[in-house]
């Protein structure tokens, strides 16, 4: 007989949630299509020099955001997910409030600094003076991107998941490749298009959480058995560990940018990007499944947790195995379908996938870790990493070009997933066994 904890999870899967799995897949699949038509798009239109500069602006763009974001993202996800579960309606209030706040004051002095140092990052950072205007440029996107995937998270912390992926992450990238197809831009254009785009995603997701409103009237009837430490205690560590994460895919950029030229950094971007579409999927998996884990958390429902864990990770493996192996099997083909300079990455796609492929086997290990409130096990395993990558960086890149920051980045890859793999099952899923 199963236990009765697995019966309601199957029970409610069969009820609504395999419906939102499989909408959410449906989402990336539009995701998907909209960024690797989006790339396809800037390869052919700007060339591989300016395509080059554009990926350099985009990784400036998602290291600064994820900085202003301060880690409350997450907490966001966790605190409403978690106070909802027991009633406390006003609770996710003030974490929805509290956390939307501090993260637009944050990005708006975000973008103020980019302006003042993009002039000097262009010319001594990156040695490409022409980076200077695209970089003033994109401190415009700032604001609309950190705010889109603030809402995201907040959408995601009242089980709106499907919705959360759609502002985060598949709206903005169609209307920008809409825009690249229809109008006559150049590269400046196409960054301008970008924030556009991110805005539109903002009233989007703020009209999606007017919807959401009255769920935060509610008052719990009776005490939870403990409660949420601050916001901020929860973002603090998380802080950390989404700057380590989005440094950590930006570095192999960064470094080969000072030792490569624009092309091959063109080139290396469009092959990780190309990688990180399987990361896509399993992030899409990840934002379904942080309300439930927070919540099952919270409840004290041990063996409801471990049962919906491992329903999580065997649907992001299904998805991971097969996209990587293509990968594998026709690299070339994938990089031609953008431009047919980028097929001299065709052998650091090949070692990205397989990176790839060992988050998709240990997947969303870290979600689990910050739905948990395990942020401080989360910081200590995004550091080590981070200590690891720029050794690697360090020594890989100079030496071997593209293929080395390939292999730095499946490196430090395989660290995260297996690190955090062993730290979920040490100190979340082991807790009420017999």
């Amino acid at each position: 007989m199963m236990p009765a904890n697995f019966s309601s999870l199957i029970t409610t899967l069969k009820g609504g949630a395999l419906w939102r799995y499989a909408a959410g897949l449906g989402v990336r699949g539009v995701e998907t299509i909209g960024k690797l038509g989006l790339y396809v798009a800037v390869g052919a239109r700007l060339g591989a020099h300016d395509a080059g500069l554009f990926f350099l602006c985009l990784t400036w763009i998602g290291i600064v955001s994820t900085v202003s974001r301060l880690g409350f993202d997450r907490a966001m996800t966790r605190h409403i997910a978690a106070e909802l579960a027991v009633g406390n309606g006003r609770a996710a209030r003030a974490a929805l409030v509290q956390g939307l706040a501090l993260t637009t004051l944050a990005s708006v002095a975000a973008a103020l600094l980019t302006v003042l140092v993009a002039e000097l990052a262009a010319v001594r950072l990156f040695g490409f003076p022409d980076l200077a205007w695209p970089l003033y440029l994109s401190a415009l996107v700032l604001v609309p991107q950190t705010l889109a995937f603030s809402l995201g998270a907040a959408l995601a912390g009242f089980g709106r998941g499907v919705a959360a992926q759609i502002v985060q992450n598949a709206f903005w990238p169609v209307l920008t490749l809409a825009a690249l197809l229809t109008l006559p831009i150049a590269l400046e254009g196409v960054i301008v298009a970008l924030g556009a785009a991110l805005a539109a995603s903002c009233l989007l997701g703020g009209a999606i959480l007017l919807r959401e409103r009255d769920r935060l009237r509610t008052i719990p009837t009776q005490p939870a058995a403990e409660a949420l430490p601050s916001l901020w205690a929860t973002a603090r560590p998380l802080l950390v560990v989404e700057i380590t994460q989005v440094g950590l895919s930006g570095l192999p950029v960064f470094v080969l940018g000072m030792v490569a030229d624009a092309a091959t950094v063109g080139a290396f971007s469009i092959a990780s990007r190309i990688s990180m579409l399987i990361w896509v999927i399993i992030i899409s998996i990840g934002t379904l499944a942080a309300p439930r884990y927070a919540a099952l958390y919270r409840l004290g429902d041990s063996d409801g947790l471990r049962a919906y864990n491992r329903l999580v990770q065997r649907g992001a493996a299904l998805v991971a195995v097969p996209a990587t192996l293509v990968m594998l099997a026709v690299p070339e083909f994938l990089l031609g379908l953008i431009s047919a300079d980028f097929r001299i990455a065709a052998l650091a796609l090949q070692i990205l996938a397989l990176g790839q492929m060992a988050n998709g086997l240990f997947s969303c290990q870290d979600i689990l870790l910050a739905m948990a409130g395990k942020g401080d096990v989360l910081r200590r395993l995004n550091l080590l990493q981070l200590a690891v990558g720029l050794v690697l960086c360090g020594l890989l890149i100079p030496a071997f070009g593209l293929t080395g920051a390939a292999l730095a980045a499946s490196l430090v890859i395989l660290q995260g997933a297996l690190g955090t793999h062993w730290a979920a099952r040490r100190h979340v899923l082991s807790i009420g066994r017999n």
